[in-house]
């Protein structure tokens, strides 16, 4: 057998054009598996993460409060175990046995060496019981130090003639040198391969994304036979594939490593969720993933607790564990493991109180159950189930857990993997991942992704490290010793092709990308001549083509040897989506019910009512989870709430300030779990704080305005008639008032609870009369047309204030319109908009707004005068504008207002 041996060999082709039996190609690893193999000395593959659990209880062995890893240990035990095992392995792959220097010359040996060899002598020392306890699985570094004795001792065969070495042998580490030496001296013929006479002709083709760039690879791809060519994919391929498809040749199928492969995400989202307080939002992801192993009605039902409170405790989630359990397909069984999954079992994250190994390990038995199950029926799971198990193992024997170690103890198992859009085809040409990979002449080499390309990294080592190591016959390679051979064997295998072309995008994902530092070697070795007095800069200059260079006046195109004739493509200018619908008449368009919200957003743009209520589009539940202004908001008004229950039935009307406290405590893990979570300190002070004084100023301030709160969130529900073309429409209106009370007068009292970070638009529409939501309920409690003007007000919660025309609240702001003018151009604005819906006419309003004022400008610049707004309109028939919804709307890419219309 004939072995070809390089360092940069690993996922090299064994062969391209001239195959042959008895031949193979190999780097460092496979060489070393293939001695392995003729030697018996094969061995079960050891995840590195288990070596880790097994240095780091050598670690704590050695472990005493003067150790020079003890301060390290202490703060994060598994990365301290990671980081000293790679030294250790990187040492011994050199050579190293455990031994030190005699010599204390230089200060002697440093506190990282003693440490590393402290803890190779327990492992040789140990014995009994405790051998087993700390011994130390062998990895790839230890294969390389029992390959040379055993090539100095064994009988066995190796049944190889001849190796050829890629590159000079005195370009090898040390200690594969002698591995080289011993297998001479085993009667094996070493040669080296000649070094490629030839020169490329080399060409840069600098785009300015990576998809212009595609195009242009993707056509010169398509413009050869291909039959000797190497395609170098050093960067993912995807987008590089969607135009080779389109070309009609093969995809390459080079994936991305990314961490957020959905069944990659199940392990390190559950183990997050395990502990208390839990994190919706995370929680969320976990019920939404499409492998997650809670069946998809009873995420449901979470899911929409989740959506309506942000919490796992509280009424509303117990509502949904009741559902599942009462649920046929579902049952109180998986009801009761829920419920004690994310919420009643959650363990303790506090340093008193971390849990034990095992104590995690049977907080997690359901998940491991249900994943093995699931992957007896899904395949690509049963990796996933494979790793959990490898997590749970490690994990078992630790005395305690806390978050930090349990993620690094993740990390460390579920690694990212790479998995292409679509798979690889195959292809008449030979793909490769580095060009040094390259061991045969070809004609042509087109390198996808040149700039990412780069050397295997090597461990940096102290100068007093490596000189200790070098007197006990540990000769470690330099990171220069090993860039200089990336380069030289690069180089090399550029002259084994008769075309290369170098693909470089200056952006990838909206981000600069920098150059590579191999193009100068390249382009030194193998460019065009530079012209007098350019230099190095301008050769690269020369080698360089643009796509604008390419295409020639009679639509040519031409780059490094290919050409292809290209066809000018028609224009095509997008244009924007008709903000008025014509959808036909239809009386079941006609609203059935109403709240204020609903007729909010039916006056203000009836495109995205029509969409919400008749189109049943909406945001999706997981997606839909209170965060920000809108959970503290929700988590004020049931702390108001929950006081005035306690008030009204104490016959009280201000709370004191430890029931405030109480009933905040109570409240945040329902309503605001978010705030509980680890670095949310600074934010759940400041949120409770805001919250105690809202709540304080807002009983004070009923009491010294002599109004009785009667009825917190009380339900209304009146009949609006709305006059149409086809007769009379009766829409129930229905929704809750936030509080509702009654003054000295015995009139009836609303308020409001808002919570913004600026009041200045609510004030603004109390001083314009606008207030719609305030006449709205004062509306809805009493009988009559028209709502009447008893007192009103917003509490405006961040700020602790009233905001009202009335003087019950303090100073009363002047307005411009009282309630009942307000109330009926509201109604004749409803029934115009419910008109034009029924007549199959939804309308955006805000890109027909965007038009009319650019009309009206254009217009009033001509004539010298004031443009007219569409509220001027409104206005002047009658009617109530309403400045459409567009920052909640989810629906702006479909008019046109978001996103690329194209």
């Amino acid at each position: 057998m004939i072995v070809e041996f390089g360092w940069f060999l690993d996922r090299a082709p064994w062969a391209y054009a001239d195959p042959g039996l008895n031949r193979v190609r190999v780097g460092r690893k496979n060489l070393i598996g293939l001695l392995q193999t003729r030697l018996g000395l094969t061995r079960p593959d050891v995840p590195n993460a288990e070596r880790v659990s097994q240095y780091l209880r050598r670690l704590e062995h050695l472990d005493a409060p003067d150790a020079w890893f003890h301060r390290s240990l202490a703060a994060d035990p598994w990365s301290t175990a990671h980081e000293l095992l790679a030294a250790r392995d990187d040492a011994v792959a050199n050579g190293w046995d455990g031994t030190l220097p005699t010599s204390t010359a230089d200060g002697g040996a440093s506190p990282l060496l003693q440490t590393l060899a402290a803890a190779e002598r327990l492992g040789r020392e140990a014995g009994g019981p405790q051998a087993a306890d700390l011994g130390l699985a062998p990895s790839l570094a230890d294969d390389v130090v029992e390959l040379l004795a055993e090539l100095g001792s064994s009988p066995l065969p190796l049944g190889i003639d001849e190796l050829v070495l890629q590159h000079p042998e005195d370009t090898f580490p040390a200690v594969w040198r002698r591995v080289v030496g011993a297998l001479r001296h085993r009667g094996i013929r070493i040669s080296e391969a000649p070094e490629p006479a030839g020169a490329p002709e080399l060409t840069v083709l600098a785009a300015e994304t990576e998809w212009e760039a595609a195009e242009h690879a993707a056509r010169w791809l398509a413009a050869g036979a291909n039959g000797r060519t190497a395609v170098v994919c050093s960067d993912p391929t995807a987008v590089l594939d969607q135009y080779l498809a389109q070309r009609g040749q093969p995809r390459l199928g080079v994936g991305a490593r990314s961490p957020w492969r959905a069944q990659d995400q199940l392990i390190p989202l559950f183990f997050e969720l395990v502990w208390e307080p839990v994190n919706v939002h995370l929680l969320a992801e976990f019920l939404t993933l499409e492998d997650s192993p809670v069946k998809r009605r009873a995420a449901r039902h979470l899911l929409r607790a989740l959506s309506r409170e942000p919490g796992t405790r509280g009424p509303v989630w117990d509502l949904a564990i009741r559902a599942i359990g009462e649920d046929e397909t579902l049952g109180p069984e998986l009801a009761a493991t829920l419920d004690r999954l994310f919420s009643t079992g959650l363990l303790p994250d506090m340093e008193h109180r971390l849990p034990s190994g095992a104590q995690l390990v049977e907080a997690t038995a359901w998940f491991a159950a249900a994943l093995t199950a699931r992957a007896a029926v899904v395949p690509r799971l049963q990796a996933t189930a494979a790793q959990l198990r490898r997590v749970l193992a490690l994990v078992a024997p630790l005395r305690r857990v806390d978050r930090k170690e349990l993620r690094r103890i993740i990390a460390s198992v579920v690694t990212p993997g790479a998995e292409p859009l679509a798979p690889a085809e195959a292809a008449p040409w030979l793909r490769l991942n580095h060009l040094a990979e390259l061991g045969e002449d070809v004609e042509d080499a087109l390198w996808w992704g040149f700039q990412s390309a780069s050397a295997p990294t090597v461990r940096r080592w102290d100068p007093q490290d490596a000189a200790s190591l070098a007197r006990v016959g540990v000769q470690l390679p330099t990171p220069q010793d090993l860039t200089a051979l990336a380069v030289r064997e690069t180089l090399a295998a550029a002259g084994r092709c008769r075309r290369l072309v170098l693909v470089q995008a200056a952006q990838r994902n909206g981000e600069r990308v920098g150059p590579n530092p191999l193009l100068e070697s390249l382009v030194e070795r193998y460019g065009p001549p530079a012209e007098p007095g350019a230099g190095l800069s301008g050769r690269i200059g020369r080698a360089t083509r643009t796509p604008r260079d390419l295409t020639d006046e009679d639509g040519v195109w031409r780059l490094a040897g290919r050409t292809a004739r290209l066809a000018r493509a028609a224009a095509h200018r997008p244009a924007p989506p008709d903000p008025v619908q014509e959808v036909g008449a239809n009386p079941a368009l006609a609203p059935e019910t109403m709240s204020y919200s609903q007729l909010d957003v039916l006056l203000g743009c009836s495109m995205r009512w029509a969409l919400e209520r008749k189109g049943g589009l909406r945001v999706p539940d997981a997606a839909d989870i209170p965060e920000g202004s809108r959970m503290i908001g929700s988590f004020a008004h049931r702390v108001i709430e929950v006081l005035h229950g306690r008030l009204r039935a104490a016959h009280r009307a201000v709370p004191e300030a430890a029931e405030i406290a109480e009933v905040i405590e109570a409240l945040l893990p329902e309503l605001a779990s978010e705030l509980l979570l680890p670095g949310q300190k600074a934010r759940r002070l400041t949120v409770v704080e805001a919250v105690t004084v809202a709540a304080r100023e807002f009983f004070r301030g009923l009491e010294k305005g002599g109004v009785v709160l009667q009825e917190v969130e009380k339900p209304i529900e009146k009949d609006l008639q709305l006059v149409t073309p086809e007769g009379v429409l009766t829409v129930p209106v229905r929704g809750s008032a936030d509080a509702v009370g009654i003054d000295e007068q015995g009139r009836t009292v609303v308020v409001d609870l808002k919570w913004y970070s600026s009041a200045k638009h609510l004030r603004q529409k109390i001083k314009e009369g606008t207030a719609l939501q305030l006449a709205l309920y004062q509306w809805a409690l009493h009988e009559g047309e028209a709502p009447p003007d008893d007192p009103t007000a917003y509490f405006l919660l961040k700020q602790h204030a009233f905001a009202s025309a009335h003087a019950h609240f303090g100073a009363a702001i002047p307005r411009d319109e009282d309630p009942g003018q307000l109330w009926g151009r509201a109604v004749r604005s409803a029934e115009f908009t419910v008109e034009q819906v029924l007549a199959g006419r939804v309308t955006a309003t805000k890109p027909v707004e965007d038009a009319f004022a650019a009309a009206q400008a254009e217009a009033a610049a001509a004539e010298d005068g004031e443009p007219t707004t569409v509220k001027d309109v409104e206005t002047a028939v009658g009617r109530l504008y309403v400045e459409p919804g567009c920052r909640f709307c989810r629906f702006g890419a479909l008019c046109g207002l978001k996103g690329d219309y194209s």
